[in-house]
């Protein structure tokens, strides 16, 4: 084989996120977090796991459009879009759901999803892992040629009944060995991030699923039509031709 087609090959077999691509990720989890309103008293800063980036990208090189079964007492949010992977973006959508959420009464509007965004900003959730694959065919979506994104996190997120974190001044309730900075409680130095003990119990979490596409603009002879609004991927995925060759993004959430 030509030794381009064979390098090719090998960076399809072997795709991971770069430690860039790992940065932008975390950085938008933390700077969404320490933007909340009203402010967390609570919120803890986020770091970069190894073992939750392991256990995503095995499970993103499935190419499957639903959650893991198998993934314990892990928090997950998935995400897909073609023809590019725009991390930036996809952090930024997921935490666009909080225009849905009524954080006095802990619920979504109804027919809308929150959360992507109540995970975002889980406040007792300080480790993140993403993992993420090109996929021709992504098992539960029609569109082909997908970009997959899994993250998950730990501990989860969206325990049922409870707000993702609690209301006050910023940081004024911050756990013993963490300090405040930039409105987030962070780890002192030399006191490290604690042993995850992840299990294979399923936690009780809320789950929701839809579907989400680019805002470009519609072609203009299409202005008079309806936009895709969030729900089941099979609703929404039947408009995904009628935005081409837009951007097309999906999400799925636990």
């Amino acid at each position: 084989l030509p030794p381009v087609f064979l390098l090719l090959t090998a960076l399809e077999l072997s795709w991971s996120l770069s430690d860039e691509e790992k940065k932008i990720i975390l950085d938008g989890h933390n700077q969404y977090r320490s933007q909340v309103s009203p402010p967390a008293m609570d919120m803890l800063k986020m770091t970069w796991d190894t073992e939750l980036e392991a256990f995503a990208q095995a499970y993103a090189e499935k190419c499957i459009w639903d959650h893991n079964k198998e993934r314990g007492r892990r928090g997950e949010n998935l995400f897909a879009m073609a023809p590019i992977l725009d991390l930036e973006f996809a952090v930024e959508d997921w935490n666009a759901e909080e225009k849905y959420y009524n954080f006095s009464t802990a619920t979504c509007v109804p027919g809308q999803m929150c959360g992507h965004y109540t995970q975002v900003v889980w406040a007792s959730t300080h480790q993140i892992g993403c993992g993420s694959k090109f996929c021709e065919k992504i098992d539960g979506l029609d569109t082909e040629d997908m970009y997959l994104l899994v993250c998950n996190y730990y501990p989860p997120g969206n325990m049922k009944g409870r707000k993702p974190y609690r209301e006050g001044p910023s940081c004024s309730q911050c756990p013993q060995g963490r300090v405040c900075v930039n409105s987030l409680c962070e780890a002192e130095v030399g006191t490290g991030e604690p042993v995850s003990p992840f299990t294979t119990e399923d936690p009780t979490l809320l789950e929701s699923m839809g579907t989400a596409f680019s805002p470009k603009p519609v072609p203009e002879t299409n202005k008079d039509m309806d936009q895709p609004t969030a729900g089941a991927p099979g609703t929404c995925l039947g408009l995904s031709l009628f935005l081409l060759p837009s951007v097309i993004l999906v999400s799925l959430l636990l």
